[in-house]
């Protein structure tokens, strides 16, 4: 008798598991469809409803007119701000205007977009004959066409003369000088060098910098250019070469600045000479053969 009894409670028992099971199995159902209809229904309320945008505004923007930014951005008044499509607009920002290199496009709930804009800062004017063409370290074209060069812009010499569309980049076979164009004004921006105003790049081997009508200066390879720059800014310091000399500085070689003195420098100019700008040519004397001294500084 006693072991109908445990059997008959046994089964008892186990019976009232499944049933809490099954229970605990349509609760946990429940909740799960209760969870998705609230997440579809905020997901709705949010891209419908809410969050309508009121203002644009925009940020670090100095070259365009902020209207024209907000209308080529597509952008619309009482338009969703979470149904805009941020890597198209940022695409078509940075392809329309020349100036500007990244987009980054900030929400601000409830109702407010910020198109925040990074502008492209040019390192050098090529001379194309009629007018001077405005490049970035990236190698793209700012502007085209500008009369005068804006002040502590270096004239760069070795590209093509030919003046590619404004908001393009050169082309690959201008690569290798844009990477050493690089290089150079990176090298620049480090040492806080101030002795140039031209670069020439036409010669891989042998980068040249000018400086008015006193300074033509030697770097040799695009290879250890800080160092070059700081063993020239010494040596120019030191022996008071701006007011003293005139002529050749020489940092090709590791570790030495040599100075050849000269009655003028010859700067590289537009490849016709009819149509260059005055004023791009340095005088240099017929006489001068420009080797007849030399003198080294070693600096360790």
């Amino acid at each position: 008798m006693s072991n109908k009894r445990v059997d008959k409670k046994g089964k008892a028992q186990a019976a009232s598991g499944k049933k809490r099971r099954r229970r605990k199995g349509n609760n946990t159902l429940w909740y799960l469809l209760v969870c998705v209809f609230m997440v579809t229904t905020v997901i709705v309320l949010t891209t419908t409803v809410f969050f309508n945008i009121k203002t644009i505004t925009v940020k670090g923007n100095t070259k365009y007119g902020d209207r024209d930014l907000i209308i080529s951005s597509g952008i619309l008044l009482e338009e969703n701000m979470f149904r805009i499509n941020d890597r198209k607009i940022q695409k078509t920002l940075v392809e329309e205007y020349s100036y500007i290199s990244k987009v980054k496009i900030r929400r601000k709930l409830p109702d407010s977009i910020v198109l925040e804009i990074t502008e492209a800062t040019p390192v050098g004017a090529i001379d194309a004959g009629v007018g001077y063409t405005l490049i970035s370290a990236e190698g793209r074209v700012l502007e085209v066409n500008t009369p005068i060069i804006p002040d502590h812009l270096p004239v760069i010499f070795g590209f093509s003369e030919e003046t590619p569309p404004q908001g393009s980049y050169l082309d690959e076979a201008q690569s290798e000088n844009v990477s050493r164009m690089r290089i150079v004004m990176d090298a620049v921006e480090e040492t806080g060098f101030p002795f140039f105003d031209v670069v020439d790049l036409s010669d891989p081997y042998d980068i040249r910098l000018y400086y008015q009508d006193l300074f033509e200066i030697v770097l040799g390879t695009a290879s250890n250019i800080p160092y070059k720059l700081e063993l020239i800014t010494a040596v120019v310091e030191n022996e008071n070469l701006l007011t003293t000399f005139k002529g050749t500085i020489d940092a090709s070689s590791d570790g030495e600045v040599w100075t050849r003195p000269s009655s003028g420098i010859t700067v590289p100019v537009y490849s016709d000479p009819e149509t260059a700008p005055e004023g791009d040519v340095s005088s240099q004397d017929p006489s001068d053969s420009g080797g007849d001294s030399s003198a080294a500084e070693d600096i360790e």
